[in-house]
């Protein structure tokens, strides 16, 4: 998907874009190939999350679902073909966003066109500075960090009843405080404090650490951003939805 620029001018062709990396500049396409998905959803409006050369996921780039409970907005979000993201995912696309808006990445969105200039702009200020939505968490008793483990509504039965997956939590912080986002595990929460007590875009968040019979949820003020992970599952809001995931899986 990239190539690295070396021993030729650095000047943009029309049809790429160019990233500076921690090792060199790169070349990246501006178009590339669609991503495949079975849900019926307007592509512009979904951007890929992208972890390496692997996107198994797309998430729209609009807040939608407002209104409902944890359970509720997910069976809602489910009988669409989509899915609440989990934290994981949701915090590699807020932290991807970030990088982009400052030159360090690229986004395409599912008809594999670079999102870039005033989509990318209005993208990265809802999630920094206009969002209040539920993530797709539940901290219930259990064998992992902090006697919990991590509850995730993946899918409906027959009968349109919640299926649940169930992983031991891993190891976080434990204390409400600024975390460094460079230190998330691999369910997407923080296990270090940042080092400046302060809110970085895609680099700090206040993090409210998990509690037993809890959801997580992300919200953005103008000037700070929270990783909530003491949210009450029957607690609803019209304020409060959903950036809605479509599952796909695609090396690009």
């Amino acid at each position: 998907m990239a190539i690295q620029i070396i021993g030729r001018k650095i000047e943009a062709r029309p049809n790429e874009v160019f990233v500076e990396g921690p090792d060199g500049v790169y070349a990246f396409s501006k178009q590339i190939v669609p991503f495949q998905t079975k849900a019926e959803i307007a592509p512009e409006d979904y951007a890929l999350v992208q972890e390496g050369d692997v996107v198994n996921y797309a998430m729209s780039i609009n807040q939608g679902f407002n209104g409902s409970k944890w359970e509720q907005t997910s069976i809602e979000v489910l009988k669409s073909r989509l899915s609440i993201p989990r934290s994981s995912i949701f915090i590699t696309q807020y932290k991807n966003v970030n990088l982009a808006l400052q030159g360090k990445r690229v986004l395409y969105d599912v008809s594999g066109n670079l999102i870039e200039d005033n989509r990318l702009d209005t993208y990265a200020h809802r999630l920094n500075h206009n969002c209040w939505v539920h993530l797709n968490d539940f901290f219930k008793k259990g064998q992992g960090f902090l006697g919990l483990d991590l509850v995730a509504i993946i899918g409906l039965d027959e009968e349109g009843n919640p299926i649940m997956q169930r992983e031991h939590l891993e190891d976080c912080l434990q204390e409400d405080s600024w975390a460094d986002l460079e230190s998330t595990n691999s369910q997407g929460f923080p296990t270090k404090k940042a080092k400046i007590e302060r809110y970085e875009p895609g680099k700090t968040v206040y993090f409210i650490y998990p509690r037993i019979d809890s959801v997580a949820w992300f919200l953005a003020f103008s000037d700070w951003v929270v990783l909530y992970c003491d949210w009450d599952s029957q607690g609803s809001d019209s304020a409060l939805g959903v950036f809605p995931c479509t599952e796909g899986a695609k090396k690009i």
